[in-house]
């Protein structure tokens, strides 16, 4: 059926079922006790004979009544779905002009159409056709979707809108931001991921690395973002090496925890980072020489061949501290030698730009989101297409994403060591969500020293 607006619509005008029912029964309640009331005068002062028996059968009947339909009630509240009650309660804060009309709807206007839908745990996709009104109306109305969601919903918001490409509806992703989905790890084992290509971040949210590129990860000190590169390297460490030489390097220039770890590369007794250099080289030709298995593959099979139909392990190579890093490197090189920064700054994008196609992935770890001069240009931070702010703020986020994708995420909540905001170019992550990072239970830097000697010295 076609529904209109209606300027005047009554109370219960687009109400639920339920609602419907309770109120009944509540009318039904207060018709019972005044005729019961009634009865008891009449009986009291004898106005009309048999008059009080007959008030109090009908307060009797009008009780049952009452209590039948607010059962009714109860049974169809617990019944119904969660979508169903968070589709009601949208379609009454659109619709219905108590709510302050947010569409600006004309009296005899057609409705937009309203879905719901659980995409998963505590978290629901609602979409609003434009029927009669157009997506930018609707885009408007956030907030009075948000402010609908009340009751054992109140702690549900928006975190996410997506349009149609054809301006054909909006679509919002709304979840429990109380939820806790974190994996908590008491065993290095609990972080397996379900395939070689995938990274799990918490248990609803992964990388699949299939679809995805390097990574940006940004946090300030304590924000447990080491933590959380961390319970990315064990994931891929767990896996071991392939037989075309992966590698997982990981690159510590303040000589700190991970330098002390074994195959960590740190700064040079002499305070040089030639080493530094050499791995990066180590890394770029290792992206050379799988790109090359890779085509001849190609040519073999008369198609591409893609790296995890070839049975590549992913190669990850992870740098610390990436600000500081750049800081080691001397501007201009002696002759006859390539040691200076624009050498490491051009190996970086290199890495970056061409590795993943090769199965070859850069982590770069930064503690301020806001480095801009001798930072990561803004062309590499736009080609890592997974990047994650630990403990995030607003004013940080905004030079990692742009604007339009954090309005709906900018919720007020204070965030904790391995809170972040995260997104990912793989086709689902591509607005940026909530994650928490996984709790590491285990002793993380000698499961990692662990994992990264059997890596390297375990036959593959």
């Amino acid at each position: 059926m076609i529904k209109r607006y209606n300027q005047t619509a009554s109370p219960l005008r687009h109400a639920a079922l339920y609602v419907v029912l309770a109120v009944l029964a509540g009318i039904a309640l207060a018709l019972a006790i005044f005729c019961l009331g009634l009865g008891v005068a009449t009986a009291r002062y004898k106005v009309v004979a048999g008059m009080s028996i007959a008030m109090g059968k009908t307060a009797i009947v009008l009780a049952i009544i009452a209590v039948s339909l607010f059962a009714a009630a109860v049974i169809i509240y617990k019944a119904i779905p969660d979508e169903v009650h968070i589709q009601a309660m949208v379609q009454r804060a659109l619709w219905h002009p108590s709510h302050g009309n947010p569409l600006r709807l004309r009296t005899g206007e057609l409705l937009p159409r309203v879905r719901c839908e659980r995409v998963g745990e505590g978290i629901f996709e609602v979409t609003v056709y434009a029927r009669g009104v157009t997506v930018e109306a609707i885009a408007d109305a956030v907030s009075a979707i948000s402010s609908a969601l009340s009751g054992r919903f109140a702690r549900y918001a928006i975190t996410q809108t997506d349009a149609d490409v054809a301006f054909n509806y909006i679509k919002y992703r709304i979840e429990d931001v109380t939820t806790d989905r974190a994996i908590t790890a008491s065993d290095v084992q609990d972080l397996m991921p379900d395939s070689v290509t995938t990274i799990r971040v918490d248990t609803v949210t992964t990388i699949d690395l299939t679809t995805s590129g390097s990574m940006l990860i940004a946090g300030k000190t304590r924000s447990g973002k080491t933590t959380g590169v961390i319970a990315i390297l064990l994931q891929v460490l767990l896996w071991g090496r392939d037989r075309y030489g992966s590698e997982v390097i990981v690159i510590d220039p303040k000589q700190a925890e991970l330098s002390r770890l074994p195959y960590t590369v740190t700064i040079d007794e002499d305070g040089e980072a030639r080493g530094i250099l050499a791995a990066l080289k180590r890394f770029a030709a290792n992206i050379k020489h799988r790109q090359q298995i890779l085509n001849d593959l190609s040519e073999q099979e008369g198609d591409a061949v893609k790296w995890w139909d070839a049975g590549y392990h992913p190669s990850f190579l992870f740098v610390d501290e990436y600000v500081s890093c750049r800081t080691l490197f001397p501007s201009r090189s002696a002759k006859d030698d390539d040691y200076c920064l624009a050498t490491f700054d051009s190996l970086v994008k290199r890495i970056i730009t061409m590795g993943a196609s090769a199965g070859c992935f850069m982590i770069i770890s930064i503690a301020e989101a806001s480095v801009q001069e001798g930072g990561l240009p803004a062309m590499l931070r736009s080609a890592m297409s997974t990047k994650v702010l630990f403990r995030p703020t607003l004013p940080e986020a905004r030079l990692l994403w742009d604007s339009e994708k954090l309005e709906d995420f900018a919720l007020s909540r204070v965030y904790g060591p391995g809170d972040a905001w995260f997104s990912s170019t793989d086709g689902v992550h591509d607005a940026v969500t909530f994650v928490h990072f996984p709790r590491l239970e285990i002793p993380v830097y000698r499961e990692l020293g662990r994992l990264h000697r059997e890596y390297y010295e375990s036959p593959t």
